[in-house]
């Protein structure tokens, strides 16, 4: 009788224990862990930003110093593509350095091609030097044909505007261009993927995932119209305060596309 008691009171009992010593402690230690995961990527993505802001420092410069920036495009996609090396460095950042994967496994990003193998998980600034001697020239290199073409048809767009046709012309070499830059960004992801790959392997995958990610595309370039707009309202403060998060989202959307052209390597 006691034991058919005993096993009444067990399936009654619930599943999930909420409070007491044992509940408690769960909780708190899964707090404590969360709230430290946060921190540690609130934490590292203001390093970053530093980082960005020095590595990009003629664009920084260029917005803070000019009256009107965006008056002036082949100045400001020069700058833009002077920090190309720079957002190579923040995408390997975002890929491989342990604060900026929450939920994942610290060692997850730690494989044989992962930048962050050599250093501690909380190290910036030692592997940021190290991506930016490997990857700086070879990103330079890989987006300059798209960047080159994105200031041509800027010029050209604004070189229609005084033409019969260019209520014609101005959208089709703006979307143009527009299409150029996401592809300069999918090239600095594939080169944070694959550094050693040649150029005219990049700028081929890179063009093709942005024709055929096409909504990834749009997202990546409203994303940039927002960035825009914030660096035109307030532009040090929205870089101290949001340059890594824009370039995460945009790092996300460029490698989901990639990801199904990049193949693992042998172990």
């Amino acid at each position: 009788m006691s034991q058919q008691r005993t096993s009444l009171q067990a399936r009654r009992a619930p599943q999930v224990r909420w409070g007491g010593r044992d509940g408690s402690a769960s909780t708190s230690s899964h707090a404590a862990h969360t709230f430290s995961a946060l921190a540690s990527y609130v934490f590292a993505a203001l390093r970053l930003n530093i980082v960005l802001a020095v590595g990009a420092l003629p664009l920084v410069l260029l917005l803070l110093l000019a009256a009107d920036p965006f008056s002036a495009p082949p100045a400001l996609l020069a700058s833009v593509y002077l920090a190309m090396p720079v957002v190579t460095v923040a995408f390997c950042a975002f890929r491989d350095s342990p604060a900026f994967r929450i939920g994942l496994s610290a060692r997850e990003g730690a494989g044989e091609d992962s930048w962050w193998r050599s250093w501690p998980e909380q190290s910036l600034l030692r592997p940021a030097l190290h991506v930016l001697r490997r990857t700086g020239l070879r990103t330079l290199g890989g987006t300059a044909l798209p960047m080159g073409l994105a200031l041509v048809l800027v010029i050209d767009a604004q070189w229609a505007l005084g033409h019969a046709l260019g209520s014609v012309l101005v959208p089709a070499f703006l979307l143009g261009a527009a299409l150029a830059l996401v592809t300069a960004f999918n090239t600095t992801a594939l080169i944070s993927e694959r550094a050693a790959a040649p150029w005219h392997v990049l700028l081929r995958i890179a063009a093709f995932s942005v024709l055929r990610s096409w909504p990834l595309s749009l997202l990546n370039l409203a994303v940039m119209m927002i960035a825009v707009m914030g660096l035109t309202w307030q532009p040090l403060l929205c870089w101290v305060l949001a340059s890594s998060l824009v370039l995460y989202v945009i790092w996300a959307g460029a490698r989901w596309s990639i990801l199904p052209t990049v193949r693992p390597r042998a172990s």
